[in-house]
Order: structure tokens, then sequence, then C-alpha cells
């Protein structure tokens, strides 16, 4: 059986949550409500419960085409998700159950396609390897706060003209957009999707709250390099970054995430997600300061109406891969 609990049923969603113990910024409804500036549509957290266990998929969904009937597509937001398994007895039988159960209310709701973003550090992409495509992406990395030594990371990287605070998320936000964008614009292979405007920015300040900081590095006062991380629970989210030439040259970059890494030990924080990055220096920074092994980022893809999808939607997996791939 399932549940089907919309995002203004607040309450209920997180039960839900609670109930499986995810403690997990990108599954909140908070998260979702800033989402959906990025891609407008319905937000829902598909619930099913069988004797193998339970799955919880929270996800939005969109209409692909203007006459009526409509026909959607859903997908996970920008940033890691997809469905969170608790096993009770057999995870092959449970996700079985689970995909037979959700294809049919697929068909039943119009809904021709489903991306999914599946979250590297938890894994949950193996699980669905027998029931649609996955897409391998790139490499992602983490810090294992408890076995963190920032000292001789900072003694290798440190540069004394570059000074560190951690900024106010909503007094700081334009100067941070300031560098978000001059890094958008110089990266060419961009796709549009990710210059992401204003409203969504407001939308992450306002929903996320406490759950949102923002660290920055200075040089002669004046900001070089920038990131936003979303933390609760016991894990930090790298989430979006911005950067000027001199921030590259003085590693300002590099050594901002040790910085974060040492705020995350101080307030009793076990995991850093750093994620991966299409920005060459930015992941050899992320590869050279992990202590984890990496995880490898998918994207799921699942038709369920062949005709209607080449008819609405017709994305091949490199038009896939630049849409859902993240930054």
């Amino acid at each position: 059986m399932y549940k089907l609990v919309s995002i203004q049923e607040h309450l209920k969603w997180q039960e839900i949550l609670d109930a499986l113990d995810i403690q997990d910024i990108y599954y909140t409804t908070q998260y979702f409500l800033s989402a959906l500036k990025l891609d407008p549509g319905e937000a829902y957290l598909f619930y099913f419960q069988c004797a193998d266990g339970e799955v919880a998929y929270p996800f939005i969904k969109r209409t692909v085409n203007e006459a009526m009937p409509h026909c959607f597509d859903i997908a996970t937001p920008f940033g890691y998700g997809g469905p969170v398994l608790n096993i009770r007895s057999d995870s092959a039988s449970l996700v079985e159950k689970f995909r037979k159960e959700f294809t049919e209310f697929c068909r039943k709701e119009q809904i021709i396609a489903e991306f999914i973003r599946f979250h590297p550090s938890r894994q949950n992409a193996e699980f669905f390897k027998g029931s649609m495509q996955l897409l391998p992406l790139y490499e992602t990395y983490s810090i294992n706060l408890k076995k963190w030594h920032s000292l001789s990371v900072m003694e290798n990287n440190s540069s004394s003209e570059v000074d560190f605070r951690k900024l106010g998320t909503v007094r700081h936000m334009f100067e941070f957009l300031v560098l978000y964008y001059s890094n958008a614009r110089r990266r060419e292979e961009a796709d549009s999707y990710y210059f992401f405007t204003n409203d969504y920015f407001e939308a992450l300040v306002s929903t996320l709250g406490p759950n949102l900081h923002l660290f920055g590095a200075y040089i002669e006062e004046k900001l070089v390099s920038a990131c936003y991380v979303l933390a609760m629970g016991k894990t930090i989210h790298f989430h979006l970054e911005g950067n000027l030439p001199e921030g590259h040259t003085h590693q300002a970059d590099r050594e901002l995430l040790a910085k974060v890494a040492e705020w995350g030990v101080e307030n009793y924080y076990e995991e850093f997600h750093l994620g991966g990055s299409l920005d060459s220096d930015l992941g050899d920074a992320k590869r050279e300061i992990a202590n984890m092994s990496p995880s490898t980022f998918f994207i799921g893809k699942c038709i369920h109406e062949q005709q209607l999808y080449d008819r609405f939607i017709s994305l091949d997996d490199e038009d896939i891969i630049r849409r859902y791939r993240n930054i």
C-alpha cells in the first residue's frame, strides 16, 4: 500500500521522514519549497510499505504539455535524493514491489517519465539497477569529520593574505551573487538551467533558515570566494559556490573547504559531503581534501510511456545528463 503526501501536508511529510530516521536536508519540505523555484510543479512524498519494508520517495511532478489532457514527468530537485529504503527482510523483493506499485501510480496519473538524481552518500542507486537506466556522471567526495585533521591541510594551503569568515546568509547574499554570476559567465559549458536567478537564493534563505550557512574568503576586504552549505542531522552538504579569479590564484576556494570542515568539527557534525564539480580546479580541491572513498553520482531514467515521451520530452542521454547533472 502507499500514501501520497503533498508538500502542503508538512507534518505528515515530516512524520514519515522521522519514522524512517531520514535527517537529510534534501528530503525536507523546506528544501523542496526552494527547489520549486527552479522546477515549478507540485511536490509530493510517495510512501510505500509492505512486509519487506518501507520506501520514501519525494519528487516534483511537472506538466510537460499545454493542451488537455495533461501529461507529466517527475524529477528529484537540484541536489541529491531518490527513494530511501527501510529494509525489513529482502531488499530485492521490496524494490520489485515498490516499483510495481509506483509504475501503476504513474500510469494512472499520466506520468510518462521520471528522472532521479540519486544520493551518492546513501548509494541508493544500487538498488534500482534492474528497474531503470542508470547514468553514471562523476565521483563525489566526502570528509569524515571525526577523522579530520585540519592542521596539515591548512599548513599546505594557508595564505596569510586571505581572511576567512562565517557570513550572514541574508546580509551577504548579494555579495555572494556577484561571485556566483561571475563564475557562471566564465563557465562556457554551463547550461542556462544552472544560471539561478535571485528569487531562488531568496527562497533558499527564507525556507532553510538555520540549516543554511555561508562562508567567505576575503583579500584586502574584498570577497573573492564564498560558498553556501546545507546542514542537518550529522551531515553538511556543499551546495553552491562563487569565485573571482584572484580566489583561484590564492587557492582561497580550496582553503575555504577546510575552514568549513573545521567549523563542522567544532559544531559536532560527522560528515561534510563535498560533492563533485564541473570546475576541474574545485574538483581537484575536493578530491585532495577528502578522507573517505568517493561515491558515484548517478542519474536514473525511467520512461513509462515511450510514444508520449518522444512527443513531449524527447531527451537523449546526453541531454538528460546536461539537464540533471547538478553543477
